[in-house]
């Protein structure tokens, strides 16, 4: 009963388990629209506000570095706000174009370490609790290079979870739940580094299960 309970749970998660489906949802896209067509009229680019996320992302490590969590969660959040319009703005512009994608990716690693560097600064005289938003990092970069080097390798992977979103929206979580203790952030990130470790085993376990369906790679640059 345990494995089916757990063939069950996985499927699910293969399917997509993600906050990210939110901002697909046709009232999100369409009010997404709408912002991205008035940022197209100021001549704002894309690619501009792709850097202007990483503004916001940095002051956010700035905040929680010094344990102004609240500030910390602010500006994060207003970096996600910035970071889900540029492709709407793109499109809205006719300004898709790959160096923008690799731009936006290259921005994304950088906002995603901010906030988690922050903290472990904060907690660097605290002895090992620095390692718990130190191993959170190293857990959400895991979970990126796999599905990038899937990409890379040609390997598609089903939506599955804790992608990006996910984890920024649990890092915001957890610096808001400093107001109840300060204990309970701790416990939040490391929660959110868990889960990624999880994420990014289950991310190489459907790969290797797409990988041995196509049969084996005969061409010269397969190998690592």
């Amino acid at each position: 009963m345990s494995e089916s309970w757990v063939s069950r749970l996985l499927a699910s998660l293969e399917r997509g388990a993600s906050l990210q489906d939110v901002a697909r949802s046709a009232s999100f896209v369409s009010v997404l629209g709408k912002a991205a067509a008035i940022l197209a009229r100021t001549g704002i680019t894309p690619n501009m506000m792709t850097l202007m996320s990483l503004v916001p992302a940095l002051l956010s490590g700035v905040f929680a570095a010094y344990g102004a969590l609240g500030w910390a969660t602010l500006f994060l959040l207003l970096s996600g706000v910035f970071d889900m319009l540029d492709g709407p703005l793109a499109r809205s512009t006719g300004t898709v174009s790959r160096y923008g994608a690799l731009l936006d990716s290259t921005v994304d690693r950088i906002t995603d370490a901010a906030p988690l560097l922050g903290l472990i600064v904060l907690y660097a005289t605290s002895g090992w609790m620095a390692v718990v938003p130190a191993f959170t990092l190293l857990a959400a970069y895991t979970v990126s290079y796999v599905r990038a080097r899937c990409e890379g390798l040609k390997v598609q992977l089903p939506p599955l979870w804790m992608r990006r979103g996910d984890r920024m929206a649990l890092i915001a979580v957890a610096m808001l739940l400093s107001f109840l203790s300060p204990a309970l952030t701790l416990v939040g990130i490391a929660l959110t580094g868990i889960l990624s470790v999880l994420a990014a085993a289950d991310a190489l376990r459907v790969a290797r299960n797409v990988i041995d369906a196509r049969g084996p790679d005969t061409r010269p640059d397969a190998a690592p």
